[in-house]
């Protein structure tokens, strides 16, 4: 005999279907013990003559309904409705975690992000905003002169003696009071005087040959920057060139590295009290005002970034500084020695290699460049150079930004063209440049956005040389009519369609409409971690 299981008709339920359902609404009944499986948008329950499917989920803000619980609130919402947003201090799912923000900042009830206050800046707004910032978000720019100190939450000053004034702008006059204090300091001028002949005889000797870098001098460099850069020379604070110097019997030069018609970079040893340390030695050969700025600008933004960041170098991806060297005939930046070299022949290196998950592995250098990025758009200070070539990896496999202005011709002259431009006379990246530093010479953070996608346009192709309509030279006019016509470099074989999308975005003609780093930064994880494969992205984690 032939047994073919039959379930109960619909109503009906129990071993021997003789029992009638009573779930509401369109609810499915289990044939043997007749609970109801709620329809979307109800719930309640039959079982043992309990009436079911009977409640409306009115649940709110993007939530869930349970035909068992009810409403299942996403991450920052509470109540049987979830109308109830987080407590202040509470975030995540049933609002079980605990914010970890400082300094008066908001948590956010989804995922705990921090909205800073006004004057702080970090993942937990604990790092007051950096010298010469002030405000929300550390957009403002303080307006404080001669060494005044900025509050960093509203910008007020705090004058040095003998300044006063709303910027510390003007001289405090001198009162009647002030007059027994004057005749005490002109004897005590005279012996400053004298001891300032002595000092003199004694450096005439070269007794103080190796002396850091005087007041004069600093002053003098900080008056050629002022010329460029008035934000960058505002952040330098007193004493900031002389607090690197080296001296250059300490310094043991080595084998050439990288050559210029300008500029030149050595690996060398470096004495220091903990020991010898190898480090990238720069150097300027042709002694010409624009090297002399391009020096001196180079290590004002080094000094700068790292007086700021507290000398936690491993949270930066700006190449560290080591020291300077400016009291000796040859003058040298010392940094940090990059033994895989720079980025762009690392990727022509590796143009053979068939890998698995090797494309997301290259953005990761993407992303620390977007966090350097960041780093300079808090100073603001424009890099002017994004590009492969000017970008180091590390031993540990960390991609930092390097080359603040001197040493753009120890790579391929042919990635520079020579300005033409009435009273310029310098060779500049023609082809990573934004529109508008083409134009009119303008460099700003928004113009390093643009540069940040020819560098992602570089990473997608293996190190290509950027071709704009067909042509790999083309002259300023000839760079400036492609731009304007709305002509980009084309989308390279196999880039992810998103990744193309974020290059389009950065070359916008309009500089405000360009994506923050913050914001790459955060699309480029999102795309990295589609790509990586999941055990790569795992152990990335643990680590």
């Amino acid at each position: 005999m032939q047994v073919k299981p039959m379930g109960c008709p619909d109503g009906k339920y129990g071993l021997r279907c003789h029992k009638d359902c009573i779930c509401k609404n369109g609810a499915r009944c289990h044939g043997l013990n007749g609970a109801c499986k709620c329809p979307p948008g109800w719930k309640g329950v039959v079982y043992k003559k309990v009436a079911g499917c009977d409640e409306m989920c009115d649940c709110l803000h993007g939530a869930s309904c349970d035909r068992w619980a009810g409403c299942v609130c996403p991450p920052g919402w509470t109540g049987p409705r979830c109308q109830t947003q987080c407590p202040p201090g509470m975030y995540g799912k049933d609002c079980e975690k605990y914010c970890i923000c400082e300094n008066g900042a908001s948590c956010s009830p989804i995922d705990g992000r921090c909205n800073c206050s006004s004057g702080w800046y970090g993942k937990n707004c604990s790092k007051p905003c950096p010298n010469g910032r002030f405000g929300q978000h550390c957009q403002r720019g303080c307006t404080c002169k001669n060494r005044a100190t900025c509050d960093n939450v509203d910008g007020s000053c705090t004058c040095v003696t003998p300044w006063t004034g709303l910027n510390c702008d003007q001289l405090q006059q001198a009162t009647s009071s002030d007059e027994p204090l004057l005749e005490s300091l002109v004897s005590l001028g005279s012996l400053v005087f004298l001891a300032a002949i002595v000092m003199a005889i004694l450096y005439k000797m070269g007794i103080l040959a190796c002396s850091a870098p005087d007041a004069g001098e600093e002053e003098k460099i900080l008056f050629e920057l002022k010329k460029m850069e008035q934000d960058l020379a505002q952040s330098l604070q007193p004493g900031w060139l002389g607090r690197w110097e080296k001296k250059i019997r300490h310094l043991t030069p080595g084998p050439l590295i990288g050559e210029g018609m300008f500029g030149q970079v050595r690996k060398a040893r470096l004495r220091t009290p903990e020991g010898e340390i190898t480090v990238a030695a720069k150097t300027f050969r042709v002694e010409d005002s624009q090297s002399y700025r391009n020096f001196y600008r180079e290590a004002a933004i080094l000094v700068s970034v790292h007086q700021q960041r507290n000398d936690d170098y491993p949270e930066s991806n700006i190449v560290r500084l080591l020291g300077l060297i400016t009291k000796s005939p040859a003058k040298y930046i010392l940094l940090e020695y990059a033994p895989k070299g720079d980025l762009l022949g690392f990727l022509r290196r590796i143009r053979d290699i068939n890998e698995e998950g090797l494309f997301g592995s290259l953005l990761g250098y993407a992303v620390d460049i977007a966090r350097a990025l960041q780093e300079l758009g808090r100073l603001r200070i424009a890099h002017r150079d994004v590009a492969a070539r000017n970008v180091l990896i590390t031993a540990d496999d960390v991609a930092k930004l390097a080359d603040f202005g001197l040493a753009r011709d120890v790579y391929v002259t042919t990635q520079y063209v020579r300005c033409t431009q009435p009273g310029l006379d310098d060779f500049l990246p023609l082809k990573w440049m934004a529109l508008e530093s083409i134009e009119t010479g303008e460099y700003t953070c928004q113009s390093d956005v643009w540069s940040f996608g020819v560098l992602l346009w570089e990473i997608a192709t293996l190190g290509q040389d950027p071709c704009y309509d067909g042509r790999t030279q083309l002259t300023f006019l000839q760079m400036v009519g492609v731009l304007r016509q709305g002509k980009r470099l084309t989308k390279p074989e196999g880039c992810p369609e998103d990744l193309y999308q974020l290059m389009k975005e950065c070359w916008c003609d309009v500089p405000a409409t360009r994506p923050t780093p913050e914001e790459a930064e955060e699309r480029l994880l999102q795309l990295r971690r589609e790509l990586l494969p999941r055990d790569a992205i795992e152990m990335e984690t643990v680590v």
